[in-house]
């Protein structure tokens, strides 16, 4: 696969959009960079297309940045928020508001976030948050809100949309953060309006994301805040970061870590699909990561497995621990079962 990696500039802001430099916002790729980590610009695809697409995802060897390539959908101007408060102002959504503007870990549990209002009024709220308290109406499944039609994942993919397909929309106001994490499927993901940056990290890397002990996929590390002293095997891994912009999409490769933040206030919209990784892999991880994630994985397999107790979820839409996973995956044969996208 041919792809190109010279230095990624931002792109300019237009159309209404608030400067790219905000109160809220720090850039991934400057942190890390004077933490004196490797951190490269995402790798942009060669060929700008379908059929390019098409050929990253058979040869799932790296992640690249196409662009522009959802200008056609008509979700590019159905989905703008101006666009949606006429179409769909009225609407109740459960959207997360006041969310802290920094940290890995939520302060309380996520359903204290949690409010009910009319998406007029969130859209109110996600345009004017200085991105020190930001609101997202974030992981939702897009045939829920809006008419799917609009964004065309079958004409990017073809017959691998359907393999176990998921679409989730996310919108919210510039500060909003999917902290360092990784997928089981792998993962389109595409920027309707306004600008995030997409930070990346490779599977083989898995130990320098310091997982949680009770979770494989959520990473303690910040990647705006990078931390050499307290996880030094930062110090020999290779970073990939950038802003995406109205009709980018990123194709992230299943297990591959990904961070994500917005700029601006933004729509984006994600679509998992294809076959899961392997239990199998997440084992051989577990077992590389020694005896504390051992001990912790028994504790959870028993407490919220066997005995059914509830788990906090004070990661941004946390999956299940990896020892309820487990539990589940002997049950179903599914690790991905309790988290669904989508088996």
């Amino acid at each position: 696969m041919t792809t190109t990696t010279s230095n990624f500039t931002a792109p300019a802001v237009s159309g209404g959009d608030t400067e790219l430099a905000d109160v809220g916002y720090t850039d991934p790729m400057k942190a890390l960079r004077r933490a004196g980590l490797d951190v490269r610009p995402l790798p942009l695809a060669a060929d700008d297309s379908a059929q390019g697409l098409r050929r990253a995802v058979g040869q799932r060897e790296v992640p690249l940045l196409f662009h522009q390539l959802t200008d056609s959908w008509p979700a590019r101007r159905t989905w703008q928020p101006e666009a949606l408060r006429r179409s769909h102002g009225e609407r109740e959504v459960t959207a997360l508001m006041d969310l802290p503007g920094d940290g890995v870990l939520y302060p309380k549990d996520q359903s204290a976030y949690e409010r009910t209002l009319p998406l007029s009024r969130f859209i109110d709220a996600m345009t004017s948050a200085d991105g020190t308290s930001p609101c997202y109406l974030a992981y939702q499944r897009a045939a829920e809100l809006f008419d799917t039609r609009d964004c065309d994942f079958a004409g990017l993919l073809g017959s691998r949309r359907e393999q176990g397909s998921d679409t989730r929309v996310w919108i919210g106001s510039r500060g909003t953060r999917s902290m360092l994490h990784s997928d089981l499927k792998d993962n389109l993901f595409c920027q309707v309006s306004g600008h995030k940056t997409v930070t990346l990290l490779s599977w083989k890397d898995s130990k320098a994301a310091y997982p949680f002990c009770d979770n494989l996929v959520n990473s303690q590390v910040d990647v705006a805040h990078p931390d050499v002293a307290r996880f030094p095997r930062l110090s020999h891994v290779t970073f990939y970061s950038g802003t995406v912009g109205p009709g980018d999409i990123v194709y992230i490769p299943r297990g591959w870590w990904h961070d994500i933040r917005a700029r601006t206030a933004s729509v984006s919209v994600n679509h998992w699909f294809g076959p899961p990784q392997s239990l199998s892999e997440y084992l051989a991880l577990l077992v590389r990561l020694g005896p504390p994630y051992w001990r912790r994985t028994v504790s959870d397999f028993v407490r919220q497995g066997l005995l059914g107790r509830r788990e906090e979820t004070r990661f941004f839409f946390s999956p299940p621990s990896t020892g309820r996973r487990l539990y589940q995956a002997l049950r179903t044969r599914n690790f991905n079962h309790d988290n669904d996208p989508s088996t």
